[in-house]
């Protein structure tokens, strides 16, 4: 495999894989084989064999999927760990490459793009209960309010939007939940308006993020963050991949975004 793309702060690619579209089985050896000794034996904690399919398919995705922007061999790359729990690379002498990994259910996305901090969420609205009597534990009271004023058919959707927006803002941010989730909130007005608002003591401005809301196969939503930059805004491109089989470009358009 050879780097056939560059890394780019003017795009954001993300690249979505899900898990029942592998129907080669001979793929998974492969993918296997791809893994480092560490990745081996943390998948092997997983209790569930569908859980341990998914790390290891989310791995060879991060994996050939960075062999496409530069010149290391899938099995070559090497990460670190945050002191929040955010994956990074430590391959040295690299370009500028910022990634974001999220998964649910049968999906897993990979976000890359250069010289930006990203974050990126995306939630199953079949996989997951909606917690409507523990909302304050997710959301500031506005949303919360928000929330509760809308009918029941359009509360879960709703749900879902500002819960992938607040992760996607967090995983951004690379400090995980010791950001406080009351600390800000997003406004989701009309068919397409979307605000972010911070308290004073986050010691952050809306003006530092973009931010996009995406529909992707039914029932799933993802969010992207991207610091805002000087530049305009990023390109966003959706590819569905097979790790070592096959890609697409699709079109996706943003269901909301910020200005």
């Amino acid at each position: 495999m050879c780097a056939d793309l560059t890394p780019d702060s003017r795009r954001i690619d993300l690249w979505c894989t899900y898990i029942s579209d592998i129907g080669d089985a001979s793929l998974w050896p492969r993918y296997d084989a791809l893994v480092s000794e560490d990745e081996r034996a943390r998948q092997a904690r997983f209790r569930f064999a569908r859980d341990r399919r998914r790390f290891l398919v989310t791995r060879a995705l991060v994996r050939t999927v960075l062999s496409r922007y530069a010149a290391v061999r899938p099995e070559r790359w090497t990460f670190s760990t945050g002191p929040h729990g955010r994956p990074s690379i430590s391959t040295p002498h690299l370009p500028a490459l910022e990634f974001n990994i999220s998964h649910s259910a049968d999906l897993v996305v990979l976000g890359i793009t250069s010289d930006r901090a990203l974050g990126i969420d995306v939630e199953s609205m079949e996989a997951r209960e909606v917690d409507i009597d523990g909302l304050d534990r997710y959301f500031a009271p506005q949303e919360s309010a928000a929330l509760l004023a809308l009918a029941p058919p359009e509360r879960r959707r709703r749900f879902f939007d500002l819960w992938t927006l607040k992760e996607s803002y967090i995983k951004a941010r690379g400090m995980g939940l010791a950001i406080a989730l009351d600390s800000f909130r997003f406004e989701l007005t009309g068919e397409r308006g979307l605000t972010l608002a911070m308290r004073p003591d986050l010691r952050d401005s809306p003006q530092h993020w973009r931010l996009w809301q995406l529909p992707l196969r039914p029932r799933y939503v993802a969010a992207v963050c991207a610091a805002r930059g000087d530049d305009a805004s990023p390109q966003l491109i959706v590819r569905e991949i097979v790790p070592l089989l096959s890609e697409k470009i699709v079109e996706v358009a943003p269901s909301r975004a910020t200005d």
